[in-house]
C-alpha cells in the first residue's frame, strides 16, 4: 500500500511546511484536475483529501480550502466547456486513450437521456466527470444552463471528499496505519471468496449438465 499512501502523506507533509502557498497549490491542482486533458493524469483526490485532512487537523482553514478547491474545479470545468465550444469534436480521436469517440458517445448518450441534468450526474461519476464539460460545450448547451447544473455537481462531487477528509483529519495517521496494516488481508479475503464463488458456480453448472 505504500505506493498509494506515500504520495498523499508526502503531499500533506509538503503542504504543512509550505502553508503560505498551500491554497495556491490546491487551487491549481483542482483546476488542472478538472481541465480536459490534464484531468486524466492528475489525481484529484490528492488535493481534495490532502487539503481537507490538513484543515481537519487545523493546519489549514477549512473555509479557504473549500473556496479554493471549489473555485479551481468550477473554473477547470468552465475552461473545458469553452474548449469544447471552440474546437468541437476535433479534440477526440480514435487512437487516443481517453479522448476517443467511444468515451465521447457514452457522455453523449448521458446528455441525450437526461438533458442538462446529465451535467450534474456526470460530475458524480468518475470517468464521465472528465468529459462532460467539454461535451456540453460541443453540444453548445447554453453557458448559463451549464453553470446551473455544473456548480451543484462540483459542490456535491468534491464535497464528499472534503467532508470525509475534514472529519477524519485528526485521525488520518491512524487510518493510514490501519489501511496499510490490514488491506492485504482484506484483499486476500475478497479474492478467496471470489475464487470460491467462481469454483462452486462452475461445479454447480457441470452437475446440472
Amino acid at each position: 500500500m505504500h505506493f498509494i499512501l506515500t504520495p498523499l502523506a508526502a503531499f500533506m507533509t509538503w503542504l504543512s511546511i509550505h502553508t503560505h502557498i498551500a491554497y495556491i497549490v490546491l487551487f491549481l491542482g483542482a483546476y488542472f484536475e478538472a481541465l480536459v486533458g490534464p484531468s486524466f493524469f492528475i489525481p484529484g483526490e490528492l488535493f481534495l483529501l490532502g487539503g481537507s485532512i490538513l484543515a481537519g487537523a487545523h493546519v489549514l482553514n477549512i473555509w479557504l480550502v473549500m473556496v479554493t478547491l471549489y473555485t479551481g474545479a468550477i473554473l477547470g470545468d468552465t475552461s473545458s466547456y469553452w474548449i469544447g465550444r471552440a474546437i468541437g469534436t476535433s479534440i477526440f480521436h480514435e487512437r487516443k486513450k481517453y479522448l476517443n469517440f467511444i468515451n465521447y458517445r457514452k457522455v453523449e448518450k448521458l446528455l441525450e437521456k437526461y438533458g442538462p441534468g446529465g451535467i450534474f450526474l456526470a460530475r458524480l461519476v468518475g470517468p464521465f466527470s472528465k468529459l462532460a464539460p467539454v461535451t456540453a460545450g460541443i453540444f453548445e448547451i447554453p453557458f448559463k444552463t451549464f453553470l446551473l447544473y455544473n456548480i451543484p455537481g462540483v459542490i456535491v462531487g468534491c464535497g464528499e471528499f472534503i467532508v470525509a477528509g475534514y472529519f477524519f483529519g485528526n485521525r488520518y495517521t491512524f487510518l493510514l496505519f490501519v489501511i496499510e496494516r490490514y488491506t492485504f488481508l482484506f484483499v486476500l479475503s475478497v479474492l478467496i471468496v471470489f475464487a470460491g464463488y467462481v469454483f462452486f458456480k462452475k461445479k454447480h453448472k457441470h452437475s446440472i449438465l
